[in-house]
């Protein structure tokens, strides 16, 4: 199943006048959620080439969302406002089956033990495994995470190291 993102195309980083001026970009095409605090909607994806963690957009004026960019994104990016940049959003919660870590694939397939049991799971267990690795940004975190999961898959535990059912 193909994962469509909320949103995928190349916008404006602007930023708000005055002191303690923030950067943002503007999300005009896309809708509120009334799932979160004040209408506010769980994300995650890239801004050009960089990884964005879940974050929140926030409700701007008249519908419209925003998400905020940090300096720190900024500066790895190389932008600042009134610059494009690619955006690409797909919402926290999705099935993440067609973003799975390429890592984590290739790393459950030379544990033959650890595959049947990360395949043996029930589908939304298997979400929940996926969601967890990727909610880590640190790289170096997320590739213990994926050692930690396989380790305990290929011992027959849970995913977090916990008894299987």
């Amino acid at each position: 199943m193909e994962i469509s993102p909320l949103i995928d195309q190349d916008l404006l980083l602007e930023r708000f006048d005055g002191k303690g001026g923030w950067t943002f970009i503007r999300l005009p095409d896309l809708p509120k959620s009334g799932k979160g605090y004040f209408g506010m909607r769980k994300v995650r994806g890239f801004i050009d080439q960089y990884e964005l963690p879940p974050c929140n957009l926030m409700p701007f004026k008249k519908g419209v969302m925003m998400l905020p960019v940090k300096a720190a994104i900024r500066k790895q990016i190389k932008k600042e406002a009134g610059e494009q940049v690619r955006l690409i959003l797909y919402p926290v919660g999705q099935q993440t089956k067609e973003i799975i870590p390429n890592d984590f694939l290739e790393c459950l397939h030379d544990e033959p033990a650890a595959l049947r049991n990360f395949q043996a799971m029930p589908a939304a267990e298997q979400e929940k495994c996926l969601q967890w690795l990727m909610e880590v940004s640190v790289p170096d975190a997320r590739i213990q995470r994926m050692a930690d999961a396989i380790n305990h898959l290929a011992e027959g535990r849970s995913y977090l190291g916990t008894k299987m059912k």
